[in-house]
């Protein structure tokens, strides 16, 4: 990978490949800084377990990558679909991302109470727009789609029930 003077690329396995809590990343920094980086890493990360290292050794191959890539594509657009066809409004379809920030405005001022009455009425988790940031904030929701498929489809089937 070719990288600027001052570029690092810092990242871990938790998002690619779901292992998250097994703690294990990896930089790719210019190569005058790698020996200092090293220096630091040596006090930072004393012992990462070996199960996670393994782990991490097996996840890490294109094939693998190329599967999940796809698999996050296929609830992707299933999600994307289902939310347009309940009445949602999604500014921008995710290209890299594991969620989609929808517009709820047709249902509530208020994505926050949204958010607490599907969870307490379906058991439904989704995260209000004021958790990342302020502007038009109450219009919108973050619905994630890092969980399996059929749970996916479940909980598209519990938020409609919620709506209508």
């Amino acid at each position: 990978m070719i990288i600027g003077k001052l570029q690092f690329v810092i990242n871990s396995f938790s998002k690619y490949f779901g292992m998250t809590g097994w703690r294990v990343g990896w930089l790719i920094v210019p190569e005058e800084y790698i020996q200092a980086i090293e220096k630091l890493a040596q006090n930072i990360f004393i012992s990462t377990p070996s199960h996670s290292q393994y782990a991490a050794f097996d996840a890490e191959t294109l094939q693998e990558l190329e599967k999940r890539r796809q698999e996050f594509a296929l609830k992707r657009d299933f999600l994307y679909a289902h939310l347009l066809r309940l009445g949602f409004k999604i500014p921008v379809k995710p290209a890299g991302a594991f969620y989609i920030y929808a517009d709820c405005s047709k249902f509530t001022d208020n994505s926050q109470q949204f958010a607490e009455q599907l969870l307490e009425t379906e058991g439904v988790a989704v995260t209000p727009g004021k958790d990342f940031g302020y502007n038009d904030s109450d219009k919108y929701l973050r619905f994630s789609y890092t969980s399996s498929m059929e749970n996916i489809t479940e909980e598209m089937r519990r938020l409609e029930h919620f709506i209508l």
